[in-house]
């Protein structure tokens, strides 16, 4: 069961109640674009069966997630030098050692810590430190990408594709899910390469998915978008660029394929070790599945943009 009964509040609505609260919405439209999102799909999908509070923060740090980003990204947050080193100061606050208790002021800055508080609690020093680790990462690639379009500096395909895995947000949302979904990483010296690999393709495969659905947002805002980078790349058409994007794509899954086998196999590890790994990649290729299929739904985009099937289907391990 979800933890949901008959007389609950739905998803959408107590998420819209907790956008509110925490000032993420503050208007009609936004609260239509937050309804939009359907992130309730998203983190539905995420943890299939996990209890209502389990949804609930996932569903939580996903519109945090899409609220930064929009922020930075939709509102031209960066324009002017400083503006976004300013925004970011008050997230690397909270995460800051020794700092958290009291640090965040700013309202988005509550919101994370806020967060944080409810996610680390029962958390290993390991976890603390590797979400810290990317959370800090994704604020450090977001503010290399302004400078970039602030410049008008054009990335090469593979360096594009090195600062996109950064800015996705995908690897702290995996952190996150180890909490939520009840699956915590397995760390160990034969699986810990393989492991990193997993998860990097998650992220590669969520940002490329993103990037040919967001092109027509992107470009109005003037971003640099996968399909944009392999059209100059190729010197092709936008058409071609999709096409070969989404090629991309399939390669990357059939390589995550091929790595979670490998991991499920639990070659070096002990026998528990080796069921808490297979939870683990289980609980990543389910993210990975309900991240394509919200991808193909989400009113996040611009009308006509979504992800659709060119990318192969979005199952999750049996």
């Amino acid at each position: 069961m979800t933890g949901s009964s008959s007389g609950a509040v739905p998803r959408s609505e107590a998420l819209m109640a907790w956008a509110r609260g925490a000032g993420l919405v503050t208007d009609p439209r936004e609260e239509r674009r937050l309804a939009a999102m359907r992130l309730e799909v998203l983190a539905g999908g995420a943890v299939p069966g996990g209890r209502a509070a389990d949804v609930a923060l996932t569903t939580q740090w996903a519109a945090f997630i899409c609220w930064v980003d929009d922020h930075i990204d939709r509102r031209g947050l960066g324009s002017v030098p400083g503006e976004l080193e300013r925004f970011t100061a008050s997230l690397r606050r909270v995460l800051a050692p020794g700092e958290r208790s009291g640090a965040a002021t700013a309202p988005h800055a509550l919101v994370l810590a806020g967060l944080w508080e409810r996610t680390a609690s029962g958390m290993s020093a390991g976890w603390r430190e590797r979400f810290t680790a990317d959370y800090t990462d994704f604020l450090d690639a977001s503010e290399e990408e302004v400078a970039l379009r602030r410049a008008g500096a054009r990335l090469p395909l593979r360096e594009y594709v090195r600062l996109r895995r950064r800015t996705i947000t995908l690897l702290p949302m995996l952190d996150v899910l180890e909490h939520t979904g009840h699956a915590p990483l397995v760390e160990a010296p034969g699986v810990n390469a393989r492991v990193r690999d997993l998860r990097w393709a998650v992220a590669d495969v969520a940002g490329w998915v993103n990037d040919l659905a967001s092109g027509a947002d992107d470009a109005a805002v003037g971003q640099d978008n996968l399909v944009a980078v392999v059209a100059r790349e190729y010197a092709c058409s936008p058409a071609r660029a999709r096409g070969r994007v989404a090629a991309m794509i399939r390669e990357r899954r059939s390589g995550l394929a091929t790595t979670a086998a490998e991991l499920r196999a639990g070659s070096g590890l002990l026998r528990e070790r080796g069921e808490d790994l297979r939870r683990h990649v289980d609980l990543v290729e389910t993210f990975m599945a309900a991240t394509l299929r919200w991808l193909a739904t989400t009113g996040r985009f611009a009308p006509g943009t979504r992800a659709h099937t060119s990318v192969g289907p979005a199952e999750p391990p049996a």
